[in-house]
């Protein structure tokens, strides 16, 4: 079984991951941001989730530290706060863009996005809340990036403030996904998909290479 290893920026949004992992079939163990990255490397992770949270993630507890020590060794999942860490990580700028709480808004994909996607039409059964590129999320954020590093390859934008900031992206190693919207949230039509091909290419890749 696949060990998820969430760690809680103390965000409401946590719980609803745990459940969404414990549906999907995944073994969940939750460590708070403030956990030293040796104790949450003990726990043998076959993948790292970065949870939802509060404020910067530059301040999110041992996070930042975390993603220094196991990017490209341990497949990492970043939603929101955890995505805007993936980010900060590479470079990237993660800046006030308006506060956008509670909506459904149209994920645009891009075309490193298709992948994992580009078919939610057919396997979600939502033909009528997909436009072609256009995938409906959840958004509960006030900070974003426009100008994403050149080691995460953008998979969808959606409009903000400051311009098209990302919502999903992912390394060119395939080892770390960001998704700026909430999967988690009922107002992420095909979440439950999503996260189930996050996770099925993040531990492909992780195999793959250690082969």
């Amino acid at each position: 079984m696949t060990h998820v290893v969430l760690v809680d920026n103390q965000d409401s949004f946590v719980y609803n991951l745990v459940d969404a992992f414990a549906v999907a079939g995944y073994q969940c163990t939750v460590f708070r941001n403030t956990v030293s990255v040796e104790e949450i490397l003990a726990a043998k992770p076959d993948l790292i989730c970065l949870s939802p949270g509060p404020g910067h993630p530059l301040e999110a507890g041992n996070m930042m530290k975390l993603i220094a020590e196991v990017i490209g060794k341990v497949p990492i999942l970043g939603i929101c706060l955890g995505f805007q860490a993936l980010l900060e990580h590479f470079g990237g700028e993660v800046v006030p863009c308006g506060p956008v709480h509670g909506t459904t808004d149209n994920m645009v994909l891009e075309e490193a996005g298709q992948e994992l996607f580009g078919s939610l039409t057919t396997d979600a059964g939502l033909e009528n809340n997909f436009r072609g590129t256009l995938v409906p999320v959840a958004r509960y954020h006030s900070l974003g990036c426009v100008n994403p590093p050149e080691q995460l390859a953008p998979m969808g934008t959606c409009d903000s403030a400051i311009g098209r900031v990302v919502m999903a992206a992912k390394t060119t190693d395939n080892m770390a996904i960001g998704l700026q919207f909430h999967p988690e949230s009922v107002l992420s039509p095909a979440g439950p998909i999503i996260l189930d091909r996050c996770i099925e290419l993040l531990i492909s890749q992780k195999q793959g290479s250690a082969q």
